[in-house]
């Protein structure tokens, strides 16, 4: 295989690939995650779904943020390959941060959305923990997800 094709090339871009999956992945998680949400009545399902994509695409450049965060703070570009428990503390803890703050200003002062009852919340800060979750767990899913596409170009 030439790996010097532009097509090849972006298939091995880790930042395209964190986007991509990140994007996908958390779309499928935002809309799994709606029954947690509470919109105003008036609210049409084109404007949720559309928040639900502009959601996403937060999620998956701030997946990419965190993943710069890891690289600046382990100077390891390729951190990714063999993550320690300390690049996969550093890689969760900025997406954990920016959803505690962006769930704070959607909830509050812009009254972006609201929690439905059945959300479950994290005592005093009052963030939902569907959300925590999500960044609990997907960003470990998809860094995983981009080491084996990555890998595989090779």
């Amino acid at each position: 295989m030439d790996y010097y094709k532009p097509e090849m090339k972006i298939m091995k871009s880790v930042q395209i690939n964190l986007l991509f999956f990140g994007f996908v992945i958390n779309f499928v998680w935002e809309m799994l995650q709606m029954p947690f949400f509470s919109y105003p009545a008036d609210t049409s399902l084109t404007r949720i779904n559309l928040a639900c994509i502009q959601a996403s695409a937060g999620d998956a450049a701030m997946i990419v943020i965190a993943f710069w965060v890891v690289v600046f703070l382990q100077k390891d570009r390729k951190w990714y390959l063999h993550p320690s428990v300390r690049s996969l503390a550093f890689f969760l803890l900025p997406g954990v941060i920016m959803t505690i703050v962006f769930e704070a200003m959607a909830t509050g002062a812009i009254h972006r959305w609201a929690y439905a009852n059945s959300m479950p919340t994290l005592p005093v800060l009052g963030t939902g923990l569907v959300p925590i979750a999500q960044w609990l767990l997907l960003p470990l899913v998809i860094i995983f997800i981009v080491r084996r596409q990555v890998r595989q170009t090779d």
